[in-house]
């Protein structure tokens, strides 16, 4: 009888201790310590961050109900929803759900009364909205402590931290006269923006920039596009929200619209991103998230294609989607155009790149009789060349050129011409594909290439 009391007696001191042991402390992006169980059997996800996370750690059987907005990967999507975003999720049907574990987004878009109704019910709640690579670096370490998944988490962090390292390596020594000036548009506006405390500025700099915006006096201010006229952009990139597509991710066809709606703002004509055709879509999306690397790496691209030859954002979006989701990337496109319009100054809309449909587009052009021409090589050698000959009376949609193997002498030629239209204040459009031929006895016979160079290498008026 002694030796049972004292056993109970000793069960009974010990269960702070193991209690203790199964929770742990987080500390979130909001930099609130919060006392979390360890290994929980059930999580509502209302943060599109921290489900990524969670499903690439290989525990997305723990999560029993998401918001709208955590679809990505879509096969989350076949978890209960309650509610469009973290701001308007029901409440009373997380209570009733009881989980372990809230993860909501941070400050204002998960309110205060919410949390605190949801730990009167002893539910602890995390924050993270991960709109910046060290916050989503945190997050993954934390998510791993919490799954018991550190291992996992620390392989994934370290593929992030690389690429973020590699940025800021050959960025930070960049002059500020060889950064070119960039007006962000920020969710889905023209007319709003960011200062030097925003995500949207911290993007732009590390990415070698400078952001026009920065010195104004509000954190995302609303702009009048005669200021943005006078402070003439060398780059302008948009910000295209989820209401502005129909589906999960937008279409090419739907950035290409807004891409064309800002060119066309009045005055814009005269601004240089305009001139160059160095305006940018992005998908919101991709400004979280284990995508928030894939979109530094596009930023930082598009600023300096140089600088960044090595590095396809593309390829490391497909990787991250095929490691972590299981899935393809085929018919994803977040971002338009995918590839740098790559031109200097005095070369305004003469030179460009097609993205991943083989699409490219001049803008901006005076009406005249244009030779436009397009070539590109395989791995340095076999440089394929086309060429077509326009009369520009109106826009024209449909242009397609088609490749075809080349000498030396005449892809040297095509090398040397460039079209010097420097004083040209036209305003029609050049659009086309370029084409050339697939892989032997591979149907079909000619593809659209990605990442061939297109010049305007003649001109003459009607």
């Amino acid at each position: 009888m002694r030796v049972k009391a004292y056993l109970i007696i000793l069960a009974l001191l010990l269960a702070p201790a193991f209690s203790e042991e199964q929770n742990i402390s987080i500390t979130d992006e909001d930099g609130r310590n919060v006392i979390v169980p360890a290994s929980p059997k059930s999580i509502v996800c209302l943060s599109p961050g921290a489900a990524e996370a969670i499903y690439s750690l290989g525990r997305s059987d723990l999560i029993v109900a998401i918001t709208d907005d955590c679809d990505m990967p879509p096969a989350l999507l076949k978890k209960e929803r309650i509610g469009k975003s973290s701001r308007n999720a029901d409440l009373e049907r997380i209570i009733e759900l009881n989980p372990d574990l809230v993860i909501a987004k941070t400050g204002g878009l998960f309110p205060e009364d919410d949390e605190q109704r949801l730990m009167d019910y002893g539910i602890p709640v995390l924050r993270y909205r991960l709109l910046h690579i060290d916050a989503l670096i945190q997050m993954i370490g934390d998510m791993g402590r919490i799954l018991g998944e550190e291992e996992k988490a620390s392989s994934m962090a370290d593929q992030i931290s690389g690429y973020y390292d590699l940025i800021l390596n050959r960025t930070e020594t960049i002059a500020d006269e060889d950064r070119p000036s960039v007006y962000f548009m920020s969710m889905g506006h023209f007319d709003w923006t960011g200062n030097r405390k925003s995500t949207g500025h911290t993007r732009i700099t590390e990415a070698g920039g400078r952001n026009i915006a920065a010195n104004l006096e509000t954190t995302v201010p609303h702009v009048d596009m005669e200021w943005v006229i006078e402070q003439n952009p060398k780059i302008i990139i948009y910000s295209m929200s989820k209401e502005q597509y129909n589906a999960t991710t937008p279409t090419i066809e739907e950035m290409e619209a807004k891409r064309d709606e800002i060119m066309s703002l009045p005055g814009f004509e005269s601004i240089d991103a305009v001139k160059t055709g160095r305006i940018y879509i992005t998908d919101i999306k991709m400004a979280s998230g284990l995508s928030e690397m894939v979109t530094m790496l596009y930023y930082a691209k598009w600023l300096h294609p140089d600088l960044f030859r090595d590095i396809d954002p593309r390829e490391v979006h497909e990787e991250l989607l095929k490691k972590y989701f299981d899935m393809d990337i085929d018919g994803i496109y977040q971002v338009y155009p995918d590839a740098p319009v790559d031109k200097e100054d005095g070369e305004d809309a003469l030179r460009t790149i097609t993205d991943a449909n083989g699409s490219f587009a001049f803008s901006n052009l005076p009406a005249g009789t244009y030779t436009v021409t397009a070539s590109r090589s395989v791995m340095g050698i076999y440089p394929y060349l086309g060429n077509a000959t326009i009369q520009l009376r109106e826009d024209l949609e449909d242009l397609e050129i088609r490749l075809k193997s080349s000498d030396e002498n005449e892809l040297a030629k095509f090398n040397e011409a460039i079209l010097d239209l420097p004083d040209a204040d036209g305003n029609m459009n050049i659009k086309g594909t370029v084409y050339g031929p697939n892989q032997p006895g591979a149907k079909p016979s000619t593809i659209p290439y990605e990442d061939a160079e297109v010049k305007l290498t003649e001109y003459s008026t009607i």
